[in-house]
């Protein structure tokens, strides 16, 4: 549904969605008692035994700033982290965690996500948990929420949709005819945001060169680790042809394991509906693909490694990068990830004549 509100912030501060929306929150939170009780059932569908609170934005601690803090009286009990299609930052989730785990328990760290990209967030949330040593336990299931686990920190980690909140608190607004307004304004702003329509392109998107240097340096690392996969006898591409097209740049190449070939390269498409990673391997549906017995194959191992992957008629599989490092370090996640590839195909029956 396009509203005004959601018209005005497209065509003028596509940017500043995620901003826009947690302010928007806040002040129906701020104006309603009703849109807070309807928050406040979220939240103690999460932990019970938290108290009504009152929600603030622009509050920052020690270097951090969450979307949105929870207080009873002076004291901070829930962080609520806003996303649309924005990266996760470096304090999303541990140093929250952290941070929350300092005062009064229960404390809730809640992400509130686009439906569709509340899977690859949560996977994401928990990888980053593993790589800090933080344990987690499953809380079970609560009526809004999508995922909740305790973890070892002490705090409570939960994953929703913007369309359970919003849910959520429109059921408590039966009778505010002025907060079920502003909500419906900000259900339409979720609306544009969650959009495949073209958004309106921004000065700040023409002019800023991370974008190009990323891609550039994309298009240089991804050919480099190919080459030494095809070196250390991983895959063959010969003379296989590349692939460039609007929508993806890549190189077709056959795994020495099983002669089975696939695609390798940078998929826009894949990156944006997905997240996990640029880097795409894909396996076709023909003969040579071999995409539902690859799929077959990896599907419980990448499974059993916290990844995922991606099924139509073809079988899609992120690969992963190191970040924070030099291109080498870059180039050796890549043909690591495809060693370990190479030899679970190994596991494929001799390929048809």
């Amino acid at each position: 549904m396009n509203t005004v509100f959601s018209h005005i912030v497209q065509k003028s501060f596509s940017q500043q969605y995620e901003n826009i929306a947690t302010d928007a929150l806040a002040f129906i939170l701020d104006s309603s008692d009703s849109a807070r009780n309807g928050l406040m059932k979220l939240l103690r569908g999460i932990a019970p035994e938290l108290p009504s609170l009152q929600f603030r934005t622009q509050q920052s601690e020690d270097n951090s700033r969450p979307d949105m803090w929870g207080f009873n009286g002076s004291e901070p009990r829930v962080f609520i982290e806003n996303k649309f299609w924005a990266g996760l930052t470096e304090n999303q989730p541990v140093p929250y965690l952290k941070l929350l785990a300092g005062y009064v328990q229960p404390s809730v760290l809640l992400m509130v996500v686009p439906a569709a990209r509340q899977e690859t967030v949560w996977r994401e949330l928990l990888r980053r948990l593993e790589n800090d040593k933080v344990e987690a336990r499953s809380r079970g299931a609560s009526v809004g929420v999508v995922h909740s686990i305790t973890t070892s920190l002490g705090s409570i980690l939960a994953l929703t949709s913007w369309e359970k909140l919003l849910s959520m608190i429109e059921a408590e607004l039966t009778d505010a005819p002025q907060a079920r307004n502003d909500l419906l304004q900000l259900r339409g702003l979720c609306g544009a945001a969650d959009s495949q329509a073209f958004l309106p392109i921004s000065p700040e998107q023409v002019t800023d060169q991370r974008t190009p240097a990323f891609i550039l340096q994309l298009s240089k690392a991804v050919p480099k680790a190919l080459a030494l996969a095809e070196e250390k006898g991983v895959l063959s591409i010969g003379t296989l042809k590349k692939s460039q097209a609007w929508d993806r740049l890549g190189q077709y190449v056959e795994f020495s394991a099983a002669e089975v070939g696939g695609w390798c390269g940078i998929d826009f498409d894949l990156w944006k509906k997905h997240g996990g990673s640029p880097v795409w391997l894909g396996f076709s549906s023909t003969k040579w693909g071999r995409a539902p017995e690859v799929r077959g194959i990896l599907e419980q191992w990448i499974a059993d490694t916290n990844g995922f992957s991606a099924s139509d008629d073809d079988y899609s599989i992120p690969i992963d990068l190191a970040t924070g490092e030099e291109m080498d370090a870059v180039v050796a996640s890549i043909v690591s990830h495809l060693t370990k590839i190479n030899n679970q195909l190994s596991k494929l029956a001799v390929k048809p004549v």
